[in-house]
Order: C-alpha cells, then structure tokens, then sequence
C-alpha cells in the first residue's frame, strides 16, 4: 500500500476531559482562537456523493500532499545514493555531515546501498512521527485550520529549497515541520461523522484513496524527470503544495466546525480518566507496536525494495527500460485497485449479515495476508537467481497481495481509533495511529542496511516473519480488544 502512507488515534479517555461550557466555546473563544480565515467552520449539511463536502476537500488537499510527498519520497533513496557517491557534490550541501552521523550512530551502515537505504528509513520514520508533535499543538491551542494551513505553507518552501541542492538538508527539516502541522487533516475527516455513522470508516477508504491516486502519477512523472535533473522533480512537487493549499484555503467553510481545547470559566472542572479508559490507552499502545511489526513489508517499498528491484527485476518492458522507482507507481495502481476491492467486499459483507463486522476481526484478517506478500519475492529470486532476470509478475504478486491486507490494516485501523478518540485530543489520538509506520520505518531503516549483507531470502523472510508475529499478537489481543471497546459502548 503506497500510503504509508502512509500514509494516514490511540489511547483515548474517552468522554470530555473537561466540562466547558458551550456557549463561552462557540462565541468569544471560537471568535479569539480560530479567525485565522475569513469564513467560519461549519458542519455542512449539504453533501456530494453521499458525504459531507468537507470530505472532498480534505480528498483534494491530501492528494497533492500526497504527489509531493510519494513524488519525492520514490526518488529519495536514488537520489541520496546518487549524492553519496559523488563526494565533491555532497560536501556542498550544508548540514549533511551532521545527518550522516546520526544516521551513522544509529545504524552504523557499510556500504553504499547500505548507507542510502538506512538514512532513506530513518528519514521516513521521522515523517510519520511528525504528525503526533503537531497534532498535539493543533489540539491546545493552534487550532486544526491554522495548524494545517501553516504547515502546507512550510511544506510548499520546503520543496522549493530542495531545487537548490546545496539546501537539501535544510529543506528536509522544513519538510518535517510541515508534516508535522499539516497531519491535523485526518482528525478532521473523522470529525465530519458522528461516531455512529457507518460511512466514517467508507470515508477513511476513500481519504487514503486520494493517497493512491497521486501516488500513481507523481512517482512516474518525478522518476522522469529526475532523469533531466533532479530540481525538475522538485520543482513539480513545490507546484502540487501550492495546488493543495490553495484548495484548502478555498474549501476551509465546508470543514467541521472547531471546539476549543480550553477556555477560560469557572465552569471548567477537569475530569480524570475512569479505569477503563485508561486500560483502553494501554491497549492501544500494545495494538501500536502489533502494527509496527505488521507494516514492515509495506514500508520497506520505498526503501531496500527498490535498490533489490534494480538488481533483479527485468524492467524492461515492450522495449522502454523503466526507472526502479516506477515500481512504487505500479504499487500505487494495484493499492487504489484492490482499495476498492477491499471497500465494496466489506460493504457487501456486513450487508449480507445485516451488521457491521467487528474492526479487529478485519485488521487481523488483512494481517494474515500481508504476510505473505515477501514470499512471491523469495520465489521469484529462487526461480531466476541470475541479476535483473527477475520477471515483474512476481512483483505483481507481492504488490496485489501485499495491498489487500494493507487495504484492511490501515484505513480500518484509523477508523477505528478515530471512533474512540475523545474530541478535546481527537488530533492528537489520531495522530498517535502513525506511529506504528515511524516504529516500522525504524526497524526497515535497519533492515534495508543489512540489504547485501545477508542472503536475500533471510532478509525477505525476516518481513514476512515480523507481520506473522504481528498477526499472532492481534489475534492473542483480539477478546481483550472486544471487551474493552463494548465497555462504555455510549462512546462509541
């Protein structure tokens, strides 16, 4: 699944964590914090395609953050690689040698492929833990608009640096602040829903959906023109932030509305989270970890995938030799496809029964899938050991299989968080979900730096064997997961 996007809410005490009054909420203290733009948040109740506006508005912003984003991301790890072997390049960049001393403390790589693969990793594990620090500023204080609008801003500047290549690194640390700011959009499409509307989890397939789509073309059309010069492909992804952030600015009226997460009034009494709850933060911390270990497969696609790609794939096709980072476009085209697969086979099942499967159940089931995605790889090599023999059906396979569990792990597990989010720290909660892809990233930034050092099949069979173990887990966890979610089921 090319999101990982990842692309896109855990420990929650459910119920207000302060009793505030509404009215000092939706007039002087609405009218203070969150006035950054003309028009005031609204909950629409108009709606396009049977869901709220506001839902095709975050559709249309999270995909051109999603074309930047993936666009750069395909190309990061060949780029770097790239750097790194032209010495009198790299030493123009500023802050360089400090990034690859950390990445060298952390992973101490040898090796080429190797160091590019390990600092590609670390990278997007940074990226996916970003969003928690900023969510966690939207929901005390800077809002989810202002936070969101800040952050596309920043992520626009920062792409526009990346055209100058003596900027890169200082453009990465904009890059990461913008992410951060900007991860308040998935808490605001699950606040569209009222926690026991059906469509929120149908409104995460089709948010991620936007994900894939981008995630399509941008690899593609960034891989290509890379081969001209590399500020061309940043240069396209800059013009894709500003698209994002002009749609949103345009959109922001159709958003729901904001709650404040203070205000100041005698009325305002903390409240302490009940034992329950706190025993739901606990799960969902262990559930974190569960899904860490069962996304490695996944998230190792833009990293040591694509470096053992250009060693063994045949990427010849109808005589055109294609860029290895094709690879996550051809990703990308099998995620939207069984996406909806995925969609229509679960709307059709809980119709057939008459209620709505529980989530756990269906997270475990596309655990149990991806797990088997790295084998068609391990057999692919077997078949044709020799170098760049490997036929792209096999990696067809692994793609197709890989995306259908991911299709039910990912948008499935964020609906499911965001139903138990309590709305003071909704964005944040949600937020704490990527959390699992920056753990997961961390464990691929190491694993791709042992891509060469071990037998390609241990390396291919240690992803597989971690999503099993996750797959395990979630199936050990799943009564106690059951017993705490129908708990003060008046949440949700």
């Amino acid at each position: 699944m090319s999101l990982h996007n990842l692309y896109y809410a855990i420990f929650f005490c459910e119920g207000n964590s302060h009793k505030i009054s509404v009215a000092a909420i939706r007039q002087p203290m609405t009218d203070r914090l969150f006035d950054i733009l003309p028009a005031r948040y609204k909950n629409p109740k108009t709606e396009f395609l049977g869901h709220p506006k506001g839902l095709w508005v975050l559709f249309w912003t999270e995909g051109w953050l999603s074309f930047a984003q993936y666009g750069m991301l395909s190309i990061l790890v060949v780029y770097l690689k790239d750097i790194l072997q032209h010495t009198d390049r790299a030493r123009h960049i500023l802050g360089l040698p400090s990034l690859l001393s950390i990445n060298d403390s952390l992973y101490a790589p040898s090796g080429l492929d190797a160091t590019a693969g390990s600092l590609s990793g670390l990278i997007m594990a940074v990226i996916f833990a970003a969003p928690f620090v900023g969510s966690f500023m939207a929901d005390h204080g800077l809002g989810r608009t202002r936070s969101a609008v800040i952050g596309i801003s920043l992520l626009t500047v920062s792409f526009t640096l990346m055209m100058a290549e003596s900027c890169f690194v200082l453009a990465l640390w904009l890059f990461l602040a913008g992410v951060a700011l900007s991860g308040s959009l998935k808490a605001q499409v699950g606040a569209l829903y009222t926690l026991e509307d059906r469509r929120r989890s149908d409104a995460y397939q089709l948010y991620s959906q936007s994900i894939q789509i981008m995630a399509i073309i941008s690899p593609l059309l960034c891989a290509f023109l890379g081969t001209i010069a590399w500020r061309w492909a940043f240069m396209a992804t800059a013009c894709a932030m500003m698209m994002g952030l002009a749609g949103y600015l345009m959109g922001c009226r159709y958003l729901p509305e904001e709650t404040a997460s203070f205000a100041v009034g005698k009325d305002i009494r903390p409240v302490g989270c009940t034992v329950v709850e706190k025993k739901r933060i606990v799960f969902l911390l262990w559930l974190v970890g569960l899904f860490a270990l069962g996304v490695l497969p996944n998230q190792e696609i833009m990293d040591g995938y694509l470096l053992w790609g250009s060693d063994h794939y045949r990427l010849t096709v109808m005589g055109i030799t294609c860029p290895v980072s094709t690879l996550v476009s051809l990703d990308s085209v099998i995620s939207m496809i069984t996406g909806f697969l995925v969609l229509w086979f679960w709307r059709w099942y809980d119709h057939r029964r008459g209620r709505p499967g529980h989530d756990m159940t269906k997270i475990i089931i596309g655990s149990a899938i991806a797990t088997a995605g790295p084998l068609f790889l391990i057999a692919g090599e077997y078949v044709c050991p020799a170098p760049h023999q490997i036929s792209l059906w096999w990696g067809v396979a692994f793609h197709t299989v890989n995306d259908i569990g991911c299709g039910m792990t990912f948008p499935i597990g964020m609906a499911l968080f965001s139903r138990y989010a309590p709305a003071r720290y909704s964005t944040t909660l949600i937020s704490c979900f990527t959390l699992h892809i920056f753990l997961g990233n961390l464990m691929v930034g190491k694993l791709a730096g042992m891509l060469h050092q071990i037998p390609d099949a241990l390396f291919w069979s240690l992803h597989s064997g971690a999503a099993f173990l996750s797959t395990l887990g979630l199936m050990a966890s799943s009564r106690i997961g059951s017993r705490l979610f129908l708990a003060g089921s008046s949440h949700g």
